[in-house]
C-alpha cells in the first residue's frame, strides 16, 4: 500500500511520470506551437510559447525511504515561456482586444449601466459622465488582465511547491497544491487540461491550486480519497492582524474517485471563502462565502474507443469586488484610474473573482457539460472530438442578460515517441447574449472576444516534449 500511496500523492504533479524512491529527479514540459485566433472583430497569427497541448513547466521532484512504511517527498515546480524565456505567466489572455496599447476607454462591452446605478445618476451627455465610463471601462480591463490568467507572476515554483510524509494509512501534503475540483476536472476530461478544446476556459474555472495548503490523500483498491484545506494566499485578505482576526481567503474541498482501466467515476467539492473589498474598505472585515464549485464526471473504454462526460456546477454570491463598487469607487475619483488603483492597494483577487464567461467582475452562477470521445488508431494515433456548453444566469449592475457558450471541435494527435508528440486542433466557441469567450491554451484560462454574442475560434498546430 505504501508504494500506491506514493504515486497517488504525486499523481497531480506529474502523472506520466513514476516515483523512484530515494531519489531526485529533474522533469519538466517543453511546448510551443503556432496559433490563429479569431476574437469577433479582431484576430491574430502567433507564435505561441506558454504551451498549447500543455503548460511548460520545469521541476524537481525527490522521495527518501525512510523504512516502515514511511517515505519523505517534495515536488518544486515553475512555469515559463518558450518564446521569451519568461518565468512568469501573464500574457496569454486576450482582453477586450487583441493589438494596441490600451487607453483611457478600452474597447471592452463589459460595462452597461442601468437604472439606480450610481453612475446612472449622472447626464449622459456630462463629461464627468463620460469619464467615469472610461474609467470603468479601463479598471474592469485592468482586473481582468491581472486575474484571469492560472498563474501569478513573480513567483518562481507557482505551479507546486509542497512537501509530504507518505505513512502506511495514507499521505499528508503541506504547501502549494490542486485542488480538488481541479482534479476531478481534470481527470474525467478527454484532453485533460489541453488546447483550446479543453473543458474548462471562460466557462468552469475552479480554484485550480491554492496556496498554503494542507492534503491528506489514499489510494486503496481502485479507490482515491482527499481532503484538502487552504488557509489562503494573502496576509491581507486573511486580516490576521485584525481584533478580532477574521479567516478571508481560505478554502476546503473533498474528493472520491474510484477507477478502472475501463472505467471510473469520481466527485469533487471545493469552498473558497473572501472579504469582500467593500466591508475591508469600511475598515469591518467580514468573511463571507465566496466560489463553491462542484464535479461530477467518468468515463467509459470499449477498444480503441473512451467516451468521457462531466457536469460543473459554480456559484459565487461574493465576489472580492463588485461593479458597485467599481463604481462608486469611479464616481469618487472622477475616473481617475491611478487614484482607484491606490485605493485598491494591495488587495489580492483570484480569478475565480472575475465571471469569466462575460469579461466583467462579478458574481458567478454558472453550470458546464462536457463529452469527448478519444479514438485511438495504430497505436500512437489518437483522435479527439469535443462538445462542451456553458451557462451563467447571474446578475449585477453590469450582468443584466445570461451568458451561454457552445465549445466544440476535433484535435488530432501523433505520438512519435514516449516523450515527443506533434498535435492539431480546432476549436470553436458559439456565444450567445452576454458571453464573449475566445478559445485560449493550456490550461483553464480563455480570452476575450471582443464583442458580446460574436463567435471566436482558435487554430493550433504544436509539438510537446517531456523530460
Amino acid at each position: 500500500m505504501r508504494k500506491t500511496l506514493g504515486v497517488v500523492a504525486l499523481a497531480c504533479a506529474f502523472p506520466a511520470v513514476a516515483l523512484a524512491q530515494s531519489s531526485v529527479t529533474l522533469y519538466g514540459v517543453i511546448d510551443g506551437g503556432l496559433e490563429y485566433v479569431d476574437a469577433g472583430s479582431e484576430s491574430q497569427f502567433r507564435l505561441q510559447g506558454s504551451g498549447m497541448s500543455a503548460g511548460n513547466r520545469f521541476g524537481i521532484r525527490g522521495s527518501e525511504d525512510l523504512g516502515g512504511g514511511y517515505s519523505a517527498i517534495f515536488t518544486l515546480e515553475g512555469r515559463f515561456s518558450l518564446d521569451t524565456g519568461s518565468t512568469t505567466y501573464n500574457e496569454a489572455v486576450f482582453n477586450c482586444r487583441l493589438s494596441g496599447e490600451p487607453t483611457a476607454a478600452p474597447v471592452c462591452p463589459g460595462v452597461r449601466i442601468v437604472p439606480g446605478t450610481a453612475i446612472a445618476m449622472l447626464p449622459p451627455t456630462s463629461p464627468t459622465y463620460q469619464a467615469v465610463l472610461g474609467g470603468l471601462n479601463a479598471v474592469n480591463q485592468a482586473v481582468l488582465q491581472g486575474n484571469t490568467t492560472v498563474n501569478g507572476a513573480g513567483a518562481l515554483f507557482d505551479r507546486q511547491a509542497y512537501l509530504g510524509m507518505i505513512t502506511p494509512f495514507g499521505a499528508v501534503l503541506a504547501g502549494r497544491m490542486y485542488t480538488p475540483s481541479y482534479e476531478v476536472l481534470y481527470k474525467y476530461n478527454v484532453m485533460q487540461d489541453a488546447t483550446a478544446l479543453s473543458f474548462g476556459q471562460g466557462y468552469s474555472i475552479p480554484a485550480i491550486r491554492m496556496s498554503n495548503a494542507l492534503q491528506y490523500r489514499a489510494e486503496l483498491k481502485g479507490f482515491t480519497a482527499s481532503l484538502y484545506y487552504s488557509f489562503g494566499g494573502s496576509e491581507l485578505l486573511r486580516n490576521e492582524r485584525t481584533s478580532p482576526p477574521v479567516d478571508g481567503d481560505d478554502m476546503y474541498g473533498a474528493q472520491l474517485q474510484y477507477n478502472t482501466q475501463n472505467w471510473g467515476v469520481g466527485i469533487g467539492y471545493n469552498q473558497n471563502y473572501v472579504v469582500p473589498y467593500a466591508t475591508q474598505a469600511a475598515g469591518t472585515p467580514e468573511r463571507k462565502s465566496g466560489l463553491q464549485t462542484l464535479n461530477v464526471g467518468g468515463f467509459v473504454g470499449f477498444g480503441n474507443f473512451k467516451v468521457y462526460a462531466q457536469y460543473m456546477q459554480r456559484k459565487n454570491d461574493n465576489p472580492m469586488l463588485t461593479p458597485l463598487d467599481i463604481q462608486n469607487l469611479v464616481v469618487a475619483t472622477g475616473g481617475n484610474v491611478a487614484a482607484i488603483t491606490a485605493a485598491l492597494g494591495g488587495i489580492q483577487f483570484q480569478q475565480y473573482d472575475v465571471d469569466g464567461m462575460r469579461g466583467m467582475v462579478g458574481p458567478i452562477d454558472a453550470q458546464a457539460y462536457h463529452l469527448g470521445l478519444a479514438w485511438t488508431l495504430m497505436q500512437n494515433h489518437t483522435f479527439y472530438a469535443v462538445y462542451n456548453y456553458g451557462e451563467d444566469s447571474a446578475r449585477s449592475a453590469w450582468a443584466t442578460e445570461d451568458a451561454t457558450v457552445h465549445h466544440f471541435g476535433v484535435g488530432y494527435q501523433i505520438d512519435l515517441s514516449r516523450r515527443t508528440a506533434l498535435y492539431a486542433v480546432v476549436a470553436f466557441m458559439n456565444n450567445g447574449d452576454q458571453a464573449r469567450l475566445a478559445p485560449s491554451s493550456a490550461g483553464y484560462s480563455a480570452g476575450f472576444g471582443t464583442g458580446f454574442g460574436e463567435n471566436t475560434a482558435a487554430y493550433q498546430l504544436g509539438m510537446r516534449h517531456n523530460f
